[in-house]
């Protein structure tokens, strides 16, 4: 496979537990999937999960070329239900601009240090 694009975005786990403590369910549901909301609501730190998928929503958005006309709601961090081992799903615009950029697969890496977290999107295709 060819490279097509490579993302990667650092994010500052206390600026996502400020946003949602101020903004609340208006925040959750305009960067965050109903599943991703689901999932880092049913865990002890939900900061932390809601931060790794939006670095992951970024670091995809730049491996893709930058920003375009979709929504971060599109891009989903998921985890293998046996292995745990995230990886991303993309729907509607985002679906679409991936394709056309040629995109066959998304490599995902995510690692975490007190209070950051970091994604690095890889966009593999043709």
């Amino acid at each position: 496979m060819d490279f097509i694009g490579i993302g990667i975005d650092l994010v500052h786990i206390p600026r996502i537990e400020k946003l949602l403590n101020q903004y609340g369910e208006r925040f959750l549901k305009k960067v965050f999937s109903k599943e991703e909301i689901e999932y880092s609501l049913k865990r002890k730190n939900t900061s932390f999960h809601l931060a790794s998928s939006f670095a992951s929503k970024e670091a995809f958005f730049k491996a893709v070329g930058g920003y375009s006309l979709f929504s971060f709601k599109e891009v989903i961090l998921k985890r293998d239900p046996k292995k745990g081992t995230p990886f991303l799903e993309v729907k509607g615009k985002a679906e679409e601009i991936f394709k056309k950029r040629g995109g066959k697969k998304i490599l995902l890496a995510l690692s975490h240090e007190n209070e950051y977290t970091i994604s690095v999107v890889v966009i593999l295709g043709k």
